[in-house]
Parts: structure tokens; sequence; C-alpha cells
């Protein structure tokens, strides 16, 4: 019988990552930090709402518009971003 190559798997048992590589582990990353930025940018985005609604003026078809499409995006938009931020800063102090 011909012997079949082993892969990397075969030779770990199991054990490591898919490919066989040794990985090093790094600093933890600060979930926090992002749960702070969804948590903000909603806050944010309520207190638009409520001036909004209270005192801009504005026609009611475009308070109802923006504030079932608008403010939903500008809640991720804001929250996109701050998890980029929290994420640039976590990568430059290593």
């Amino acid at each position: 019988m011909e012997e079949v190559p082993a892969s990397p798997m075969d030779s770990a048992q199991g054990d490591g990552t898919l490919m066989g590589r040794t990985e090093t582990h790094g600093r933890p990353y600060p979930h926090l930090g992002e749960k702070f930025g969804v948590l903000l940018s909603i806050v944010i985005v309520v207190y638009l709402g409520c001036w909004m609604w209270s005192d801009s003026g504005w026609a009611n078809p475009i308070l109802w518009i923006t504030s079932i499409c608008g403010l939903p995006l500008l809640t991720m938009f804001l929250a996109e971003m701050f998890g980029k931020i929290v994420h640039t800063l976590h990568q430059r102090s290593e």
C-alpha cells in the first residue's frame, strides 16, 4: 500500500489551527469601548429625535420619514464610526 501524505491537521491530532500554524495571543480587544460607542450613538440620536419633533419646525411628513429611515441609519453610522475609532486606537497602541 502506498502511504498518503499527512496534512497539518493530522500532525496536530485536531489541536491548533486549521493551517497548522502557531499563533500568539495579543492584548484583549476593548469590547467595552465599542459598547460605550453604541450606547453613545443611541443617546445622541434620541436627543436629536426629541429636538426634531419639538423644536425643528419641520413638516410632519419629513419628521416621519426622518424618524423611520434617517435616525436608524444615523445610529448605525455613528456606532460604526465609534467602533472604527476604537479599533484604530487599539491597533496603534500595540
